[in-house]
């Protein structure tokens, strides 16, 4: 964790334990598109809130590890350092993790060091390299709500409000969220995310393009299992 200028209510904690059962409601009420195969393991499909003109995507792949070791390299990727993978690192200026008091801090130090722990609240500020010169890089500050529910992890993120960093277009995350499920000794971890890009990105190349956001699973899968 870094020391930021952003500011963060800290009502927000709240908010980030109330919102889980909304979003995961939402994302069961969208349009599911076609089963595709992405990156050869990575099952993915376009889904759809009729609401929203930005589409959405789901993606799942099943890792050879167990899921206190899936669920620390997923949070590792939200605290950027130069030590990350270099597949995170080319596509992050940089991504911090903040917390609103000290077991929230503790309890993430655990799930990290892959002990047991309690669910715990954070927020991020995650800031991601432009693809191309013309177009400005992107930055988010999202609510992070860890749940553990017997056999299975929630991650919730949807976007808090804070205030505009300057260089950056701020992306707005409507509803994001993983899942991680352990089924004999093996991992499946599922992912869901509606985001709103902002900035002058039209929606239908946006929609085009929504594959590339499930690399994070084929990224860790490969990582953890030694092929990257």
């Amino acid at each position: 964790m870094s020391e930021t200028s952003l500011q963060v209510d800290p009502a927000s904690r709240q908010v980030a334990i109330d919102s889980i059962d909304g979003l995961i409601e939402q994302s069961n009420k969208c349009e599911q598109g076609k089963e595709r195969s992405y990156r050869k393991c990575c099952v993915a499909r376009t889904v759809i809130d009729k609401s929203i003109k930005w589409h959405g995507i789901y993606g799942k792949v099943t890792i050879n590890a167990k899921m206190s070791r899936v669920l620390s390299e997923i949070l590792q990727t939200f605290n950027t350092s130069p030590k990350s993978p270099e597949w995170l690192l080319k596509i992050t200026e940089k991504s911090s993790v903040y917390f609103f008091n000290d077991a929230d801090k503790q309890n993430h130090s655990n799930a990290v060091a892959q002990t047991p722990f309690s669910d715990f609240v954070a927020w991020i500020h995650n800031c991601v390299k432009s693809p191309v010169p013309l177009v400005q890089s992107r930055d988010a500050v999202c609510l992070i709500y860890i749940k553990q529910l017997k056999d299975k992890i929630y991650l919730t993120m949807q976007s808090v409000e804070a205030q505009p960093v300057k260089g950056y277009t701020r992306s707005i995350i409507i509803n994001q969220y993983f899942t991680f499920t352990s089924i004999n000794n093996q991992t499946q971890l599922e992912s869901f995310l509606i985001c709103d890009p902002s900035g002058s990105v039209p929606a239908f190349a946006y929609n085009l393009a929504l594959d590339a956001r499930n690399d994070i699973l084929v990224n860790v899968k490969e990582m953890i299992e030694g092929s990257l």
